[in-house]
């Protein structure tokens, strides 16, 4: 064989190989993605708390929420929004202030919400399902959170720290609240069973919130025994069992909390006057011991959000003032 037929058999061998290695390079699978994030055209996808699917293709830059508690979260992962609720506290961050109103968490003006042309909205489980089909027909994605115990804050800080772009700093917030919460639940002593019961109090009624609601859990954290524990909700929607006196001398639990809803004074009047005047209620431990305490509404009726360690420390200085000493 001749010096250039050789050279020429060479470099179609050297072809050859060249091409098989490369196709070597680019087969096969693409990477696959981290949880909930995709590296491609997906910008993010959360299972949210009805077990829908949300799929984001992009970073939300029109973020409108429908709680006064995610305001505060997403606002301290670094995050924006253009539509919030009306607020009558000064829960609201002072940078989101400006912020557009869409109305109050429990009143939210649907008008108001499409105006401001969300490329999100986050709503609360138990409030704003109804929205669903509204924002689903007009390509509008929503995500629907269950926002009641420490598990759930903790979720949603991390969700709203993927939303922003700002993971680290939304684990950074995390773990500072978890070591602040225990160092509170270390200093328990285990032995001592302390019996409960959580009034939810408002101008109508009166019920005993299970250990699902924000002071029943919180009560369970820090080792108390809710005298309502494993009973039946009123119904699939609630967090409390009907009010019985009955049931309550039979239980007599060491500490009676009670939440109220709506005007404290006058609740707190109203529920006097219809217990006071029944004599079981004076043979109550708590009543005769004066350990009936009023809970704040801004920490325990609505999830306080980055509040919890200071909703856990005020239940822990009632239940055990001898360990945290006497709560504010």
């Amino acid at each position: 064989m001749s010096l250039s037929k050789r050279l020429l058999l060479f470099s179609i061998i050297g072809i050859l190989l060249i091409s098989i290695a490369l196709t070597g390079c680019f087969s096969g699978k693409s990477p696959t993605p981290s949880q909930g994030v995709s590296q491609s055209s997906e910008y993010l996808t959360v299972k949210d708390s009805m077990g829908r699917t949300v799929t984001l293709l992009r970073k939300p830059e029109r973020i409108v929420l429908l709680s006064t508690s995610f305001v505060d979260l997403l606002y301290n992962v670094e995050g924006k929004a253009v539509g919030r609720p009306s607020s009558k506290t000064d829960s609201i961050p002072s940078n989101a202030v400006s912020v557009a109103e869409v109305g109050f968490v429990y009143n939210i003006n649907l008008e108001k919400v499409m105006a401001l042309q969300p490329d999100l909205v986050i709503g609360v489980q138990g409030m704003h399902e109804k929205f669903v089909p509204v924002m689903e027909s007009n390509h509008i994605p929503i995500i629907i959170l269950r926002y009641k115990t420490l598990e759930d804050t903790i979720q949603t800080i991390r969700l709203m720290g993927s939303i922003a772009g700002t993971q680290i700093k939304a684990d950074q917030i995390v773990e500072g609240m978890q070591a602040r919460i225990q160092n509170i639940v270390d200093k328990l002593q285990p032995d001592k069973k302390i019996k409960i019961a959580i009034l939810h109090a408002t101008a109508k009624s009166v019920t005993v919130e299970l250990d699902t609601t924000i002071a029943g859990n919180i009560a369970k954290k820090i080792g108390l025994v809710n005298i309502a524990a494993g009973s039946a909700p009123i119904n699939a929607d609630n967090d409390a069992m009907p009010y019985s006196m009955e049931k309550l001398v039979e239980a007599d639990p060491d500490i009676m909390f009670v939440v109220t809803m709506g005007d404290k004074a006058d609740i707190e009047k109203r529920l006097k006057a219809d217990v006071e005047s029944n004599p079981a209620w004076r043979s109550l431990r708590a009543v005769q011991q004066q350990k009936v305490h009023f809970l704040p509404s801004e920490l325990f009726l609505l999830n306080p959000g980055l509040k919890m360690p200071e909703a856990v420390e005020y239940m822990a200085k009632l239940a055990y003032s001898e360990v945290y000493g006497s709560a504010k």
